[in-house]
């Protein structure tokens, strides 16, 4: 199964998103989230959230459409995103992509990628915007994509073992930590590989940048 979470940060080109959309099997979202979803076409099978920042005009349509699962949940501990991410496990899926994560509000474009954090490993987890594909890692990612295309690594504590191969820039068994920028490498084939033995890293993909 594959699931899509549709959160509440910024979504500009909606035509983007069309071919990614029909490839999930449901979609959840993260309170305002469900403000994209006239702009995505789409009808969510599940928000969930507070509701300070959907629009009530639209969520009391959802409450009345047959096919939204309208859940309120008022934690203030965690994060809409987060309530998100937890019921999308539930699923047990094999992938989850997030849209929207990403927007003006820094700080909650940070809170949205350590969430990637709490998501359970075995599944493949994604942050996608127009331009950036954002992945956590602890062992082993293979990357495909266009000769030249950007990659970043990006440490987020202690890391060891880190190895690449295929990219412009390689490293071999190398410690790192937080605070080593790793940023700008650049595909050297269509495809690349990044290892680590230990730690957790951040591989950052920038796509159509000018």
């Amino acid at each position: 199964m594959k699931i899509l979470i549709v959160a509440n940060g910024e979504i500009k080109n909606f035509g983007f998103y069309k071919d990614l959309i029909d490839k999930f099997d449901l979609v959840i979202c993260a309170d305002g989230g469900a403000n994209f979803c006239h702009g995505l076409k789409i009808i969510p099978d599940y928000i969930i959230g507070d509701f300070d920042s959907v629009d009530k005009i639209l969520l009391e349509e959802l409450k009345n459409n047959y096919k939204t699962k309208v859940i309120y949940d008022p934690d203030q501990d965690k994060t809409d995103l987060e309530l998100a991410i937890k019921l999308a496990e539930s699923f047990n899926p094999d992938e989850i992509n997030i849209i929207g994560a990403i927007g003006d509000r820094m700080d909650h474009t940070l809170a949205n990628i350590i969430c990637l954090d709490q998501v359970n490993r075995k599944i493949k987890t994604k942050i996608i915007n127009e331009k950036n594909e954002i992945e956590l890692i602890e062992d082993f990612c293979e990357i495909k994509g266009e000769r030249g295309e950007i990659v970043s690594v990006i440490p987020l504590n202690l890391v060891t073992g880190l190895t690449y191969t295929g990219l412009k820039y390689g490293v071999k068994d190398k410690q790192v930590n937080l605070g080593w920028l790793g940023v700008c490498n650049r595909l050297s084939d269509e495809k690349a590989s990044i290892n680590l033995q230990s730690g957790k890293v951040l591989i950052i993909r920038s796509k159509n940048l000018k």
